[in-house]
């Protein structure tokens, strides 16, 4: 560089800051370890003048100078009026003044200074004055145009060499130029730390150039700051990007950046960002020096004030500050300054949402510093919330604390933990069995998926689900099987329930008849078959049982979720009615009537004379479930008919005023539908005697006719010699007045 001095003597170097050269083709071979070993860490080089001259020694001086560890760069000469600003600087930039975030590349320089040709005519051009015959607003529009086609080409603004006297005069002392990195050329006439007054565009400068005597080859001049800020200088645009930086005996690292250190909380947070930059060692000066910022967090801004949230090799662009907030980004205010290179580093993610996803399929929604865990997408939509869903990874939320979570009615969520599930409906959890799915076809359709304990024990618990649920109206109640729901004519019949399903989930399970008491009902993974009545269920032991039950046909099954048909109370296996039984713990003899009934067998002829014979023993216990309502009689009446047994078989009797007179037990219609079947009609009259006594009766109008001979009961039984005579136990006809003889 060719500026005029103070004084141009020294080979003295001030007592800070960083020591470096510049140089150019009149120096035409520079030792560059020599100046290594002398101080000298940074070197500028001169790449172009004007649009006319290129440096023939550029390549050499610029790669010497890294190869011995310099970091370097390159400077333009001015020559304003030979063309525009934006002429000059593409062709700067084609030979030699780019610039990348390397770390070891300077940023490009502008060389705007004492015109060295003033006077003169060089072949037939006119250089002009020492300010170029230009006005002050013609160089200062010069240096702007050259300035925004360099930052256009090469993300820089550059750096401006000047003399302050020389910037006064030609350029009347402009103004607005502070983003412009200055380099102050002024030579003191004795050794000083003082560069003298700087112009009024900046308040200090950046690089000093002290002597062009030494002791440097070409010029020397001097770094206004520490290594690591002249790192800093060369890495980041416009004061914007980040480094890692630890002091020299370890502790805490920091993440360096616009001038401000930014520590570092955990090797978590190191590692979101470990792509941007390598960890340097650097001076407890350096660090010093530097304010603190706010603690790491996982936000990064741009140089153009844009905010992004940095997660698992993603940037997402953060759309307000009241959404960093949620995050716990504060309003706008934590953030770290990384470049437009260094963001580019994180595949771009796009906005950020509140909602998020994680690899292991957690799903949160992050408002006010909270993550309220959501079951899926149209759970937002129906709370209101938006159901953008950004991916994110599990660190992103682990330190936030649980908020109410957002779950949707009528879907079943599960444990994350223990895998338990729960039926979620009319806004509570119902505890349900873990094969709720392969017990149910109904549900089977409903959404299913996982919540973390800590997001469960925010909802209200219902009861637990074991097949009995009610509408949320109060109005009816459900029996819900395996593929159907049930509606209970009998509620009472059934356990009681407080579950309660809303119209939804109930209008989504089909519908099948309604179911009474008793009724007949089973598991839909066990053959067994169930008689249900007064809330206790009974194995029916066989398929002839079943039919007697179903009186002559297979009644009605309701098919049941296992868990239901175990919750029921169980009692005894039914017996087959219409047979005898006897207890082991008493000689009594029974037949059994029905499901719930028994009649005492006071003598085995009465059952002989009916078709009926043996007896199986059974525990005295099952006998007891059944209640005796009456003894054993010869005629019985099923429906509007009677039959009376008479030897060795059941036969049908009219219905006439005298057979209505005959004693006889109304059977329950399982017990009917098991007798023997019936031998054909009794047209005759039907008389009766008691066992082992020989008085005949004649049955009528309310009382017993003992019938005085042979030839009496001929002539009442209109002369045949074969009259009906009925046995009946002594009892049964005591309890019939004695009339006249008949």
């Amino acid at each position: 560089m060719t500026t005029q001095s103070m004084e141009t003597q020294g080979t003295w170097m001030p007592t800070f800051g960083v020591q470096g050269l510049d140089v150019s083709g009149h120096q035409t071979s520079v030792n560059w370890q020599q100046q290594w070993n002398m101080g000298a860490r940074f070197a500028y080089v001169k790449a172009s003048e004007g649009n006319y001259y290129t440096n023939e020694l550029y390549s050499s001086q610029y790669q010497g100078s890294r190869n011995v560890g310099m970091i370097r760069g390159a400077y333009h000469f001015a020559i304003p009026n030979w063309s525009s600003g934006s002429d000059q600087a593409r062709y700067f930039v084609k030979n030699g003044g780019g610039w990348s975030a390397d770390g070891y590349t300077l940023p490009p320089v502008l060389d705007f200074e004492f015109n060295p040709y003033a006077g003169r005519t060089i072949d037939g051009f006119y250089f002009g004055d020492t300010c170029y015959g230009m006005s002050p607003a013609q160089l200062t529009s010069w240096v702007r145009d050259f300035g925004n086609t360099m930052l256009a080409l090469t993300g820089r603004l550059p750096v401006i060499y000047t003399n302050t006297s020389w910037w006064k005069q030609c350029t009347a002392d402009a103004a607005g130029f502070g983003s412009y990195p200055l380099w102050i050329a002024a030579y003191p006439s004795s050794p000083t730390n003082n560069a003298g007054a700087v112009p009024s565009s900046w308040s200090s400068y950046s690089i000093w150039q002290y002597s062009s005597t030494g002791p440097f080859a070409g010029d020397s001049n001097v770094w206004n700051g520490t290594y690591e800020n002249l790192q800093d200088f060369a890495r980041f645009a416009d004061g914007y990007g980040a480094r890692f930086a630890i002091g020299p005996n370890g502790g805490t690292i920091y993440v360096v950046g616009n001038k401000t250190k930014y520590p570092i909380p955990n090797w978590e947070t190191y590692q979101l960002y470990s792509r941007v930059n390598s960890l340097t060692q650097v001076s407890q000066q350096y660090l010093d020096a530097l304010p603190t910022g706010p603690v790491v967090g996982r936000f990064a801004r741009s140089a153009d004030g844009s905010i992004y949230l940095i997660d698992s090799g993603r940037r997402f662009h953060v759309p307000s500050c009241g959404m960093m907030s949620d995050f716990g980004g504060g309003n706008c205010t934590n953030w770290i300054p990384l470049s437009g290179a260094q963001l580019g580093m994180y595949t771009d993610g796009g906005m950020l949402a509140n909602a998020t996803s994680s690899p292991t399929g957690k799903l949160f929604y992050v408002t006010g510093g909270t993550k309220r865990e959501f079951f899926d997408a149209p759970s937002l939509s129906r709370a209101g919330l938006p159901a953008a869903v950004i991916p994110a990874s599990d660190a992103l939320t682990a330190s936030m604390p649980y908020g109410a979570p957002i779950v949707r009615q009528d879907v079943i969520v599960v444990n994350r933990n223990t895998r338990e599930p729960f039926l979620y409906t009319v806004n509570k959890l119902l505890p349900v069995p873990t094969s709720i799915n392969a017990d149910n076809v109904w549900a089977r359709g409903i959404t299913a998926a996982a919540l973390d304990p800590q997001s469960l024990i925010q909802l209200a618990k219902g009861p637990a689900f074991i097949g009995f649920a009610g509408n949320t109206a109060g109005t009816a109640k459900f029996v819900i099987g395996s593929n159907y729901k049930y509606l209970m004519s009998s509620a009472s019949q059934w356990p009681s329930t407080t579950v309660l399903f809303s119209d939804t989930l109930l209008n989504a399970i089909g519908s099948g008849s309604s179911v009474g008491s008793p009724a007949f009902i089973k598991s839909v993974n066990s053959p067994v078959i169930y008689r249900y009545e007064n809330q206790v269920a009974r194995e029916v032991p066989d398929l002839t049982t079943l039919y007697q039950f179903g009186e002559g046909r297979i009644p009605p099954i309701y098919s049941l979720a296992p868990n239901t048909v175990n919750s029921l109370a169980k009692g005894p296996a039914l017996l087959p009615a219409a047979k005898l039984y006897v207890g082991d713990a008493s000689p009594v003899v029974y037949l059994v009537d029905g499901a719930n009934k028994a009649l005492q067998l006071e003598d085995f002829r009465i059952t002989d004379s009916m078709g009926i014979g043996g007896y199986t023993r059974v525990p005295q216990s099952v006998l007891s479930l059944y209640t005796n309502t009456g003894t054993v009689l010869p005629a019985v009446t099923c429906g509007s008919t009677k039959f009376l047994g008479y030897r060795g078989g059941l036969w049908r009797l009219p219905a006439t005023t005298g057979t209505a007179q005959l004693p006889a037990r109304v059977l329950e219609g399982s017990t009917c539908s098991s007798l023997p079947t019936p031998r054909g009609n009794i047209d005759s009259t039907v008389f009766v005697k008691a066992l082992d006594n020989p008085v005949v009766y004649l049955l009528q109008d309310g009382v017993k006719k003992p019938v005085s001979s042979w030839s009496r009961l001929m002539e009442l039984n209109q002369g045949s010699s074969s009259p009906v005579i009925a046995d009946y136990a002594p009892s049964a006809l005591a309890a019939i007045p004695t009339g006249n003889p008949a």
